[in-house]
């Protein structure tokens, strides 16, 4: 029901969702970039919450900088829009985390091996989509 819940605001963003996956899809890979060269910086390996301890301060300022750049390429740059794709994003994942831990498994599926499974495409998106409904406002 969550999945479908989340995945429905895509209606309600209608001509703004393409710009919302494609910044949350861009976020997603810049949070993974910031974590990964960040990481020579102390505060930057800071895990920011239990549930994934590779959720690093410095995904999170790469998951910033990422979707800044992205609405700002896309012609979308809002402080809402900003929140609900970096910081929804980030969320997303930590709520998936959450969500694994509690079934016992690493990875949520093999069809995308090296990503996690299907369901790791898509976790950002179950946050970003109702906060950029909601914060975003339409296109």
């Amino acid at each position: 029901m969550w999945l479908c819940w989340s995945l429905a605001h895509l209606v309600a963003l209608w001509e703004a969702a393409f710009v919302v996956v494609f910044a949350a899809a861009a976020a997603d890979v810049a949070a993974y970039v910031g974590g990964r060269s960040l990481r020579r910086f102390g505060w930057a390996r800071r895990a920011i919450s239990p549930l994934s301890p590779s959720k690093t301060l410095g995904g999170l300022v790469g998951a910033v900088l990422g979707a800044v750049l992205m609405l700002l390429v896309l012609g979308e740059l809002r402080p809402g829009m900003v929140v609900a794709v970096a910081v929804g994003g980030v969320l997303g994942d930590l709520l998936e985390s959450m969500v694994k831990r509690r079934a016992g498994v690493k990875d949520a599926g093999t069809w995308l091996p090296g990503f996690g499974g299907l369901l790791d495409r898509v976790d950002s998106l179950l946050v970003v989509l109702p906060l950029a409904a909601v914060l975003g406002g339409a296109a």
